[in-house]
């Protein structure tokens, strides 16, 4: 009979409560119990005396002999065992245990041992240094990893090495009675003949930055183990990579990896918030920012984020280090972000590190992981080759995990009920009203936004992914999320059967970006000899010459605010005149609604609906809010358990009429980076892959140098650099970022100027004949007849591009595009030049008046609904929603353009519809108005706008930032065909060419 049915306790309590007395008698030094023991080290009385009652202590417990019976009361299933080197056992005790079993005849020494690993403070790796997850007691702890990858490295002297690139800022250490505890950054380089320094600068390097975020644990506990299955020959196609590749695993986030210590003082918002809080891993680092929002992006960036850059307030590279003039006010970068400065800075140390990818975590996902394409300006091979890299792990992380992640459907469907019941107390009769997924795909991919329905500025990868003359790196990066790896409850859970499935789907998704470094993407577009124009102007250009700067009165603040089923108010006043308005809201213990209310009340933005996917951070901005208070809302999913989140608000006060933007100094301490940009480069780029021109190839191990490093960017004649964009003297003085001449293949590098071998570099005038693939055109040019042939009515281009509204309001040339459409000229209007739809009067869009074409602002341009079977979006895929990323074309997340057209007048017209976006009004922001042979009028109402100047943006702007959708819908209205090739095969085309 089982007396531990017959009393309301646990089979684990009973068994304890019952054994221990005997237990205590039998091997019992003798002496009463007290605070302290003989048989317990400093630190372990430290923590049994500080946690709470119930708390279970993971404890090593060194013995003079096997007498491991005297310790079987107090165990549970993760109780192991040891002889060898020395005796031991590892077990989870609360303190009345601790006290208990330290008076065990037996024990000698009770040691606080956190980790996965039970014996890793006696040096015992008979299970290895990072066990498997069946052969684990619990997460990777941080002091055991740094010890784990020091071990591994005097192993494998020849193929690893460990170094630190900085320090973190580090939390209160209450045993060590210190301010702050800052720990070192460890990054793990593995390679053959690590010591050879020409060899190791000359390799390809492929970066993982693992668990930037402290609580999304799989990027860690995948990493570590991975470095030791490749160095123990367990991974057998990356280790014959070794001699030509370097692997570098950086622990970016130690702070938040070490805070589940019991001797840290922890707080989300130790500025907004002084109490302490749990000790469990965490989001944040030690001075209570997010570490993903630190770095240096081009474009917009919040203001109340912490932009790192290395090279301080003049953006020039001073100094070997980080320079002394980084700024300490109107932000102390040093202060609160001195990870960042030194992971900038060690990371551009690094020659041709080309490929790499940030491994995060999520909440519950209808996809077990996602693949987050990064914010930066792509042109037609470079998306092709990210793509194909992503194609390829969907189908092999499938592979890997797909059957088991439906064989434990059930657990997943009682993971997501006790999230709900037991993290949120949420009453169990209204669990059902929740949708909280469960895995239908192993894998997804898209842009940031695709996947999880956000974006955002200042985080790692984008800034890696950016070109180097605009400060970045040139890195082709990726994120990968990975579900159900967020803190929900007060401290994580270690579930076995769930971290097994996160580590191998890590894994695999390493083992794919590694090998993708060592193949060959190329990539073109079939044209079927099909000519095609856009039509140019400098009305689209943006420099940094032009702005003139207000010196802005910036206010942030932060606020700590407690959150439960009911709305909570956090108010900010935002003074006359303001310039702009951003909020971020954090919520490092589970997902939140939202909404923002200006001074009148009314929702501005929100994050509300049950449909919409639960989200831990929230961020908004307004440019030239109104005056008055405003009030971000907040509450949890439901449930009477109490949350915490925090609210930054950023005030950029002040603007008058001939101020252009807010000082960068003034907001953040830097220096304007110089810019020259226009997003009719986008066409340029293009023109260079038309007709088997294909332009993409880095061809192996960094035998060329593109702008993204060693993976190269190559033009048709295989020589580096693109054609048109950014002068590359962004300095006015000759030089690079770092000082230096440049050598590598940055825009405009090949001495072709801005124009390009294609023939658009030339202005053509008059009638005649084009016979290059892309001509770019100017309004005075079509006016002149530049589309027809001679005089006649014969087509000169077969495809026109129209980008901007310039002309509309020029009979002359709305009738030359108006003849155009009428004697058979395919004519695609993409954002602004949507609005020529409105003037146009040929047979096609005559049912379309100026009023049924309506431009809107959108915190980010996409699809709302999509017709997946509509010839614009062949090759696209369901989730791809998103036209073009706002952040680095200077967008605040709130105000991007796009234009659209009233569906019933499109419809009514003959069109036929492949996007709608819902903003104030329901439009078309994708469709055709055609003829049966696919030509006609197409529209795209977001795709290559002009960069936003008015909003601070300290490094600069890119040129375009066009979305594989965006792109592909452009490329399928001028009925082409793209072709991916991988190692010289085909292996993918579509388009509407036959």
């Amino acid at each position: 009979m089982d007396r531990s049915k017959d009393i309301p306790i646990s089979r684990r309590q009973f068994v304890r409560l019952s054994a221990a007395t005997a237990g205590a008698v039998s091997l019992s030094k003798g002496v009463a119990a007290d605070s302290t023991s003989s048989a317990t080290t400093e630190l372990y009385d430290f923590v049994r005396d500080h946690v709470e009652e119930g708390y279970e202590i993971p404890t090593l417990v060194v013995l003079d002999r096997p007498a491991f019976e005297a310790l079987e009361p107090y165990s549970d299933d993760y109780f192991r065992t040891t002889t060898n080197p020395e005796t031991a056992a590892w077990l989870r005790l609360t303190p009345d245990e601790a006290r208990d079993v330290a008076e065990l005849d037996a024990v000698e020494t009770l040691k606080y041992s956190p980790g996965s690993n039970p014996f890793w403070r006696l040096g015992d790796y008979a299970n290895g240094v990072f066990p498997s997850v069946d052969d684990s007691v619990d997460y990777i702890d941080y002091e055991q990893m740094v010890d784990g990858v020091h071990h591994l490295a005097d192993e494998y002297d020849d193929r690893v090495r460990v170094r630190s690139w900085g320090r973190s800022p580090g939390h209160e250490n209450l045993f060590e009675e210190t301010a702050s505890d800052p720990q070192e950054l460890w990054v793990v380089e593995v390679t053959n003949d690590i010591d050879h320094e020409r060899a190791f600068r000359e390799k390809e390097k492929v970066f993982f930055s693992l668990s930037i975020h402290g609580d999304e644990r799989s990027g860690a506990e995948a990493g570590s183990r991975f470095i030791e299955r490749l160095l123990e020959g367990n991974e057998p196609t990356v280790e014959a990579m070794l001699d030509d590749v370097v692997l570098l695993f950086a622990y970016t986030n130690p702070d938040g990896f070490s805070a589940r210590r019991q001797e840290y003082r922890v707080n989300d918002d130790p500025v907004g918030d002084s109490e302490p809080e749990n000790n469990s891993f965490k989001r944040v680092t030690g001075t209570g920012v997010d570490p993903n929002r630190g770095y240096p992006t081009v474009g917009w960036i919040n203001p109340s984020y912490y932009p790192a850059e290395p090279d301080g307030r003049d953006l020039r590279n001073d100094d070997p280090g980080v320079d002394e003039d980084v700024p300490t006010s109107p932000k102390d970068y040093e202060e609160i972000v001195p990870d960042s400065l030194d992971i900038v800075e060690a990371l551009r140390g690094y020659d041709n590190l080309n490929y790499g990818s940030d491994l995060h975590g999520m909440f519950w996902s209808s996809n077990f992981i996602e693949g987050l394409i990064v914010n930066d300006q792509y042109d037609h091979g470079e998306l092709h080759d990210i793509y194909e890299l992503n194609r390829r792990t969907n189908s092999r992380v499938e592979d890997e995990i797909g059957t088991d992640l439906d064989d434990r459907r059930d657990r997943f469907e009682a993971l997501n009920r006790e999230y709900l019941i037991d993290g949120y107390d949420v009453p169990p009769e209204d669990v059902d009203r929740y949708d909280t997924p469960v895995p239908e795909a192993a894998y997804e991919y898209g842009t940031i936004f695709d996947t999880i329905q956000y974006t955002t500025s200042g985080t790692l990868i984008s800034w890696m992914s950016h070109p180097e003359e605009q400060g970045g790196l040139g890195v082709s990066m990726m994120a990968h999320e990975m579900g159900w790896d967020n803190r929900v409850f007060d401290r994580m859970v270690f579930r076995p059967w769930l971290v097994d499935l996160q580590v191998r789907g890590f894994q695999e998704a390493i083992r794919t970006v590694t090998e993708h470094a060592a193949t060959e993407v190329t990539a073109d577009i079939q044209t079927g000899e099909a000519t095609t124009a856009y039509v140019e102007t400098d009305s689209l250009t943006r420099r940094s010459s032009a702005l003139s700067f207000e010196a802005t009165d910036t206010t942030t603040a932060s606020e700590s605010v407690e959150v439960g089923k009911e709305w909570t108010a956090s108010s900010v006043s935002v003074p006359d005149g303001a310039h702009a308005l951003s909020v971020a809201v954090d919520s490092p213990s589970g997902p939140v609604r939202t909404k923002l209310r200006d001074a009148n009340g009314k929702v501005v933005h929100s994050h509300e609906s049950d449909g919409e996917r639960p989200r831990r951070t929230v961020e908004w901005s307004v440019p030239s809010p109104s005056s008055g208070e405003w009030t971000v809302e907040v509450k949890t999913l439901g449930g009477e358990r109490k949350k915490r989140a925090t609210v930054n608000r950023a005030v950029v006060g002040g603007t008058e009429d001939d101020v252009t933007s807010p000082d960068p100094e003034s907001v953040f301490g830097y220096e304007q980076r110089s810019y020259s940009v226009s997003p009719l480069a986008y066409f340029r780029d293009y023109a260079a892959y038309m007709d088997g021109k294909k332009g993409w190839g880095h061809g192996g191990w960094g035998d060329h140098h593109g702008h993204r490093g060693g993976h190269g960017h190559h033009g048709p004649d295989g020589r580096d650099g693109h054609w048109g964009g950014r002068d590359h003297d962004e300095r006015g003085d000759g030089r690079d970022r770092h000082g230096e001449h440049p050598h590598r293949g940055h825009r405009d590098g090949d001495g072709r100027g801005r124009r390009g071998r294609h023939g658009h570099g030339g202005r053509w005038h008059g009638n005649g004949n084009h016979t290059c693939a892309m001509t770019g055109l100017t309004v005075e040019d079509i006016k002149d007849g530049a589309l027809f042939r001679g005089r006649s009515h014969k087509l000169a281009v077969e495809n026109l591009v129209v980008s901007h509204a310039e002309g509309t309001d020029d009979d002359a040339y709305v009738a030359e595009l108006d003849r155009f459409v009428s004697n058979g000229g395919n004519l695609v209007l993409t954002d602004a030049g949507v609005a020529h739809l409105g003037a146009l009067d040929n047979d096609l869009a005559a049912g379309i008046t100026a009023d049924d074409v309506i431009t809107f602002e959108s915190s980010i341009p996409h699809f709302d609904a999509r017709n997946d079977d509509h010839p614009l979006l062949t090759g696209t895929r369901n989730v791809q929603r998103e036209l073009y990323n706002v952040p680095p074309l200077g967008y605040p997340i709130a105000n991007a353009p796009a234009t659209g057209v009233v569906p019933t007048a499109f419809e009514n017209a003959g069109g036929t519809v492949a996007g709608i976006t819902d903003g104030q009004r329901r439009l078309v922001t994708a469709g055709s108005i055609g003829r049966d042979d696919g030509t006609g009028i197409h529209v795209l109402g977001g795709m290559i706008p002009p960069a936003y100047q008015r909003a601070v943006h300290p490094f600069g702007m890119l040129e375009y930032t066009t979305t594989f959708l965006g792109h592909t819908v452009l490329t399928n209205a001028l009925g082409f065909t793209q072709r991916r090739y991988v190692n010289g095969e085909l292996v993918e085309a579509f388009g509407t060419l036959d």
